[in-house]
């Protein structure tokens, strides 16, 4: 009997690995890395834009697990791919964007922390204090990016 599991181990281990399979290549295509940078932070922030209305619809609902997930995967969109995204894009960013970001991640922890509590006013109101520190800080960015369009003129 022992003999007999310990022949199928063996069988199994040796189909294991002759059962692997061929490694196939794979053509990548090159692309110059500002236009690649442009289409991954505009990836990311799609998906950050669909994840807020996804947030949104889960807080109307009064969904509780759905608020907690969409929250944190609006703080790892935004606050990870977007941030770093557009930092690696452009040098030299600013102390308003710094004290944006650090807004944007008090408020999810404070959504995070009321959707925990289950604390409805607390719930919306924070939610509407993350909504202003986006605002906010697309504003200040608008702004910059048309300042350089006023002085061509």
């Amino acid at each position: 009997m022992k003999q007999l599991i310990l022949l199928i181990i063996i069988c199994a281990a040796f189909s294991g690995l002759t059962s692997c399979k061929k490694v196939e290549e794979v053509k990548v295509e090159k692309t110059s890395t500002s236009h690649a940078r442009d289409d991954t932070l505009e990836k990311a922030m799609k998906s950050a834009s669909r994840d807020l209305r996804r947030l949104s619809g889960a807080i109307e609902g009064r969904d509780w697990v759905e608020i907690e997930m969409w929250t944190k995967e609006l703080k790892e969109g935004i606050g990870y791919s977007c941030v770093e995204l557009y930092m690696a894009e452009h040098r030299g960013i600013s102390s308003e964007f710094v004290i944006k970001g650090s807004q944007f991640y008090d408020a999810v922890r404070k959504l995070t922390a009321s959707c925990k509590e289950h604390d409805v006013e607390a719930i919306d109101s924070e939610f509407n204090r993350l909504l202003k520190t986006c605002d906010d800080c697309h504003d200040i960015y608008r702004e910059k990016e048309e300042l350089p369009l006023i002085l061509q003129n």
